[in-house]
């Protein structure tokens, strides 16, 4: 459905834009480098564990530092966040994430979710508690707190991911 949309303002002769294209990335839980991925974080904190193959025959860049990483404890954990802002603005990342009047982590990038019709994020919190999905922290938007709430990542599955969520499901009844 979003495909056949985007196609359709392209051969309409529009620009569908940036914002649009940020969103629907956000939407299917897609990293953007200089955001959700920089040289801050690593890509366990980042949700990208299971792409991660320390164990493959070919060494690669970074091999060694992620085999050291895995048996340690994420000090940040990456998660998807709807925005209650009553639609009157949007996070663009970079902003304060507040719980219990002390600064717990930052978004990394935001934007309007056509799909969801509310605000969305991506954040890096602390793991535990505050990461887990229905946990509410609130996001600081030009001054003011709006609350915030853990939600699935990625929001809006990929066709290829729920090929694949069948298939599991499939295998689990049989």
């Amino acid at each position: 459905k979003q495909w056949y949309q985007r196609r359709v303002a392209i051969t309409a002769g529009g620009d569908y834009g940036a914002y649009a294209t940020n969103s629907l990335r956000l939407e299917k839980g897609f990293r953007g480098w200089g955001s959700e991925m920089n040289l801050d974080k690593n890509p366990f904190e980042a949700g990208l564990g299971p792409f991660v193959k320390t164990n493959k025959k070919t060494s690669f860049i970074g091999q060694e530092a992620c085999k050291e990483l895995l048996g340690k404890e994420l000090k940040t954990k990456l998660v998807a966040l709807t925005v209650d802002t009553h639609g009157y603005l949007d996070p663009e990342g970079n902003e304060t994430i507040w719980f219990d009047n002390k600064v717990v982590g930052n978004t990394t990038s935001g934007a309007w979710s056509y799909n969801k019709n509310t605000s969305i994020c991506m954040a890096y919190l602390p793991p535990g508690d505050l990461a887990e999905l229905g946990s509410n922290v609130y996001v600081e938007l030009l001054g003011k707190r709006y609350k915030a709430t853990v939600v699935n990542d990625p929001m809006y599955e990929t066709e290829a991911v729920r090929t694949r969520n069948a298939l599991k499901q499939a295998q689990l009844q049989a």
